[in-house]
């Protein structure tokens, strides 16, 4: 894929696959792994014999050929359903499984609890080969030894999945039923395939993946911020052609067109049975995850959202054997109850109390949700239920300064959906702003209360050593454990692209066109909506939500190598408060039982 329409992609040199330190070797062999086999220290032993066929060339419709492997239960006569776990993170480890075996307590996965033949973010093959399923492990175009360039996620990634659903569904052993599953990368192409419609595609289990490059991650609000997906593909998906230049699309356009719409998945077009799990916290994946589980018109989806990470909700116990009910009722037809799954399973944060699990519920966003207003009084700093009745206003260094607002709420509160943020901004000494927004918890005495993503402990032969040594590493500021804690909700803008698009906006969720921008003038204050992800917390009574305002990101960054966001910002930001000006924070309030 050269261009799309007229708009020619642009390419790079990346990482060469040949020889590479994190790549076994290209062998097309067939072999059986005996049962008990540990592949790696302290890994858990195989259940059963796994027959492992090496990269088996499969080719695709212009041509180009990628390389498979497969996994299924030796001896196994009977057909067999099989699950494609599609992404370019190196079938057999890669730098991705490296980084994870360096991080501190392996981002909560003990060794103990997979096998080794697990692809990053993938479902394990002595699992799942024990219980009757094929697992299916590409390199994706472009990646190691497989042909081609390589691309993010697109509707390349829905044409080459078409091709690979319908070759695995024609092998001797496969029961014509074909799925997909994994988190994060793996997720992703799992929307883009299940777009396209191959025949045989009968399920999909994305967990947790954007699926819109634009507004999920690489212009986010309009900023340009496309370092973490180059990085991806320069570093962990190397091969032997070009690699897409993410970073030099982004930043030679600024504004939607024929290119991003390539990358933005057609949720819309997924009708077939789906488990979706999301949660609030991911700094990647939340919106699109959500925006996937709620476009899909298909009357046989289910939705779980839960308070830990993306990584260990994988590999846990409970979750392995409920993503094998989904499978096992629809890849074989097994009677088992599944339909009467709760069709949204919410997860509640309480930082500093008892999170809820697994809360059953209709549908999400939660039709007895209450569209609630805390205004902005910057008088005070604070927020309130009604508008303020003087005008005031806040500023601060449009790069290095910020204002924070805060509510105190009077009983235990749960807010829970999209939230949005209107405010009436001014730019001084400058002609755009980009704005940074997040909310986070505090106790009675304001001090923030975050959310702890992963259970470092997990399994660990001393737990509560494990809990004082990750304390000590965030008080240091260790970037490495950044990904086990999380504050709010977050939300970005360039006031330039504050443009909405009325017919897909909603009162909780703006949706900007990015087709014409709006330069500020001198002295102008103009009105701004800015989206923030859907989130759900708890406060209890005589606890604070704190508003944070910025011209400068709020949160760690993606990975705690990626460089932080460029902005466009200079001179002042003034923010207005009060009657003209009512700047507020929308929150979807949960009413109580009681």
């Amino acid at each position: 894929m050269e261009q799309i329409g007229g708009i020619q992609i642009r390419f790079k040199h990346g990482v060469s696959s040949k020889n590479h330190a994190n790549y076994p070797g290209f062998k097309q062999e067939s072999r059986v792994l005996a049962k008990g086999t540990v592949l790696k220290e302290g890994a858990f032993p195989l259940p059963c014999d796994i027959l492992w066929e090496r990269d088996i060339p499969v080719k695709l419709r212009d041509g180009t050929t990628i390389y498979i492997d497969i996994f299924r239960r030796s001896g196994l006569a009977a057909s067999v359903p099989a699950i494609i776990s599609s992404g370019g993170f190196g079938k057999n480890g890669g730098v991705n499984r490296m980084i994870l075996d360096k991080s501190p307590w392996r981002n909560g996965i003990p060794q103990q609890t997979v096998s080794s033949l697990e692809k990053f973010e993938a479902l394990d093959p002595a699992y799942w080969c024990l219980h009757g399923y094929a697992l299916i492990h590409p390199d994706i175009r472009g990646s190691w030894m497989s042909e081609g360039d390589s691309y993010i996620n697109s509707t390349i990634d829905g044409k080459d999945g078409y091709d690979l659903v319908e070759w695995v569904a024609q092998q001797l052993w496969s029961n014509k039923n074909v799925t997909m599953a994994g988190n994060s990368y793996l997720a992703q192409t799992q929307w883009f395939v299940a777009a396209a419609k191959p025949p045989h595609l009968t399920c999909i289990a994305p967990w947790e993946g954007w699926n819109d490059l634009y507004n999920d991650t690489a212009q986010r609000g309009g900023i340009p911020n496309p370092e973490f997906q180059q990085g991806l593909l320069d570093n962990c998906l190397p091969g032997l052609g070009r690699t897409e230049d993410i970073a030099a699309m982004t930043y030679q356009y600024p504004l939607w067109n024929e290119y991003w719409e390539d990358r933005r998945a057609r949720c819309d077009q997924i009708d077939i049975p789906m488990y979706v799990v999301a949660s609030w916290t991911n700094a990647l994946h939340t919106r699109g995850t959500f925006r996937g589980w709620i476009e899909s018109p298909s009357n046989k989806k289910w939705l779980r959202v839960h308070d830990s990470h993306e990584w260990p909700d994988l590999y846990y116990g409970q979750n392995v054997e409920d993503l094998r009910k989904f499978f096992d009722h629809f890849m074989k037809g097994t009677s088992n109850g599944w339909e009467f799954t709760p069709r949204v399973r919410l997860s509640v944060l309480n930082p500093g109390h008892q999170n809820i699990i697994n809360r059953p519920e209709v549908n999400f966003p939660l039709a007895r949700q209450i569209s609630h207003q805390l205004y902005l009084d910057g008088a005070t700093c604070s927020m309130q239920t009604t508008p303020p009745k003087h005008k005031a206003l806040v500023e601060f260094d449009s790069v290095q300064g910020q204002a924070q607002f805060s509510y105190t709420f009077p009983q235990m509160t749960e807010l829970t959906g999209y939230f949005k943020l209107k405010l009436f901004v001014q730019a001084v000494g400058n002609d755009d702003l980009d704005i940074f927004v997040k909310f986070r918890k505090t106790d009675k005495n304001g001090i923030p209360l975050e959310t702890r993503c992963i259970d470092a402990s997990y399994l660990q032969d001393d737990p509560i050593g494990v809990k004082i040594q990750l304390e000590e590493l965030r008080r240091r500021g260790d970037k490495k454990v950044d990904v086990y804690f999380s504050e709010g909700s977050t939300g970005r803008l360039r006031v330039s692209h504050r443009e909405l698009d009325a017919m897909r906006s909603t009162p909780h969720q703006p949706h900007y066109t990015h087709l014409h921008p709006q330069p500020l003038k001198e002295g102008e204050v103009v009105p701004v909506e800015i989206e923030m992800w859907p989130h759900g917390m708890i406060w209890e009574a005589g606890e604070q939500i704190q508003l944070i305002i910025a011209g400068h990101n709020l949160r760690p960054e993606i990975a705690w190598l990626t460089p932080t966001v460029k902005t466009c910002n200079k001179g002042t930001m003034v923010i207005h408060t009060g009657p003209e000006f009512n700047s507020y924070l929308l929150v979807p309030l949960v009413p109580s039982e009681s």
